[in-house]
């Protein structure tokens, strides 16, 4: 009995690790040696969700360790952190500058607010330990996320990561070797970023997110409210010329880790709204789509509702100039709510995103001008 629970135990080690067989030596079984990690530490949150994506500034670490190679290192990790980071798809746009080294948050706060970045990201080691692959290696991390604008501290996080060395498994019949990685704090820095990516997935929606074009206020009303869009009878009328996006299906739900997380699911509609060539006033061509959006604003399921205006431009011009153009055409169309059609100014904000979400690939006209769109999201 004790060999068959012996060999079934070598069948399910070799599975997921490497053997090196030996005819008159004892078989041994090598596996990774696991990250292990302190439970997470979330100290500060904000209160509710965030109904628009945001984009962030990711700081240089601060080591807090005295250290010869501080510098070298606080770029080294919060590359590494960063990285993992952009791989879980948490904003539209995250730039690390690995040149800025700390010079305390205000610093970070003025780089970030000059990158006209919502979020600043600021990490912090307070303990790092390296064993290579010798013996254990450690590291604790902090992270500071502020509101750029208000340099408000809206998150912090902390948690540490273990890789220690462990004593070989003697079975007797095979030996369980565990091998040291031979880059510890890159497998315990990503681990710790997955971990902390977790409740802000559950604030942040998708950066991806991409709706329906609208032209009708039925349209928008459905849209914003999630109801179903009715389709009208055929009256045998030619259709008005399509937007390819409007029939895109809904983008696959995600798969792997990701489909165990839920994001929040904010309603939203796409507005072909078009603006004088460099500016931002609005053409008159645009103004029966902005009276549907207003009459949907008064009806009785959106009325009193808050919403996001959210500003795009197409990929031309620079990011700090289409920035501001598309928060200077989100205002505008923010102003033909409030003057036109009474909707409150407390109820709309007016946010520009540049050229940072494209929906359409390409520099063709029609895909330019898909790209130079105007967002409506639910916000309350």
């Amino acid at each position: 009995m004790k060999k068959t629970i012996l060999f079934a135990l070598l069948i399910a080690l070799s599975a997921c690790a490497h053997i090196d067989p030996s005819i008159t030596d004892q078989t041994k079984v090598y596996t990774d040696s696991p990250v292990r990690k302190s439970p997470l530490q979330v100290a500060v949150h904000p209160k509710g969700r965030q109904y628009s994506p945001l984009t962030a500034y990711f700081h240089s670490f601060i080591i807090q360790q005295e250290n010869s190679d501080s510098a070298q290192l606080s770029i080294a990790f919060a590359q590494i952190f960063s990285n993992a980071w952009l791989e879980e798809r948490l904003f539209t746009v995250m730039e690390f500058n690995p040149d800025n080294t700390y010079q305390g948050v205000n610093t970070a706060l003025q780089r970030a607010k000059r990158l006209g970045a919502d979020l600043t990201i600021v990490g912090f080691v307070p303990y790092f330990y390296s064993g290579h692959t010798l013996d254990d290696t450690a590291i604790t991390i902090q992270i500071n996320i502020y509101d750029t604008k208000s340099a408000t501290l809206l998150w912090t996080m902390l948690q540490a990561g273990r890789i220690e060395t462990k004593r070989p498994d003697d079975y007797f019949y095979f030996m369980h070797e565990y091998r040291m990685t031979d880059a510890p704090f890159n497998k315990i820095i990503r681990a710790i970023a997955a971990d902390m990516a977790v409740p802000l997935k559950g604030w942040l929606p998708s950066p991806d997110s991409n709706y329906n074009f609208a032209r009708t206020a039925s349209d928008v009303t459905a849209n914003l409210t999630g109801a179903p869009v009715v389709v009208p009878a055929a009256t045998g009328q030619d259709l008005p010329p399509d937007m390819s996006a409007q029939t895109t299906p809904a983008p696959a739900a995600p798969t792997g880790p990701a489909a165990d997380l839920l994001r929040p699911q904010v309603n939203g509609v796409n507005l072909d709204i078009q603006f004088d060539f460099d500016k931002d006033t609005i053409r008159p061509e645009s103004y029966p789509l902005l009276d549907a959006l207003g009459e949907a604003l008064n009806t009785q399921q959106l009325k009193g509702r808050s919403i996001i205006v959210g500003g795009h431009t197409d990929s031309r011009g620079d990011d700090a100039y289409n920035l501001a153009l598309s928060k200077r055409r989100a205002n505008a169309v923010k102003a033909y709510l409030v003057n036109k059609w009474g909707v409150a100014q407390d109820l709309i904000e007016a946010v520009g995103f540049g050229k940072t979400r494209p929906i359409a690939a390409g520099s063709t006209t029609e895909a330019m001008r898909k790209n130079r769109r105007v967002e409506i999201r639910l916000a309350g």
